[in-house]
């Protein structure tokens, strides 16, 4: 880790499918955050290896996959999205602490990004769709509320308890 990297790890990256043709398939690449750059390498940290790079100025979200059950392929098993230009990146951390981790410090260097999106998609772009809201196109507007300064995972159901007539808590979950 030189003195600029901010955050460096193995991760697994979904291939963006950026053509109709390409194949879906998953990689472990080598991911270092810096203040302006989040790029990936096969293997060692050097610029013969870099598969791919992603300026942080064009970052438009950093959020958590919600998956809803449904079967990740990888070994890697927590998944988070970074959705930059037309793109979305699908990385998988191996545990919920490193996922929480990057997408933490993602979304602290973009926080002053002009670009910020007001509605995101929360689940996975699959087989043609949006597994959230169905939409067909993967350039539709989300579905769900982008609140850049926390995390979906902390996005929980609030309690409230008001006493009936008779004098009883009831409970109401908003959410």
């Amino acid at each position: 880790m030189n003195f600029n990297t901010i955050l460096e790890e193995i991760l697994i990256k979904r291939s963006q499918q950026k053509k109709k043709t390409s194949p879906l398939n998953y990689k472990e690449r080598l991911f270092v955050l810096t203040k302006s750059m989040l790029t990936y390498y096969e293997g060692r940290a050097e610029k013969k290896y870099r598969k791919g790079f992603i300026d942080i100025a064009k970052i438009k979200c950093v959020e958590i996959v919600k998956n809803d059950g449904g079967v990740i392929p990888c070994q890697n098993k927590y998944p988070f999205q970074v959705v930059h230009d037309a793109n979305t990146l699908y990385i998988f951390a191996p545990s919920a602490q490193s996922r929480d981790r990057w997408v933490k410090k993602l979304k602290e260097e973009i926080k002053n990004n002009s670009n910020i999106m007001i509605k995101y998609h929360p689940n996975f772009w699959t087989d043609g769709s949006y597994q959230c809201c169905r939409q067909t196109e993967k350039l539709a507007p989300g579905c769900e509320k982008y609140n850049l300064l926390e995390s979906s995972k902390h996005k929980k159901s609030t309690t409230s308890s008001s006493r009936n007539e008779e004098g009883r808590c009831s409970l109401t979950l908003d959410g």
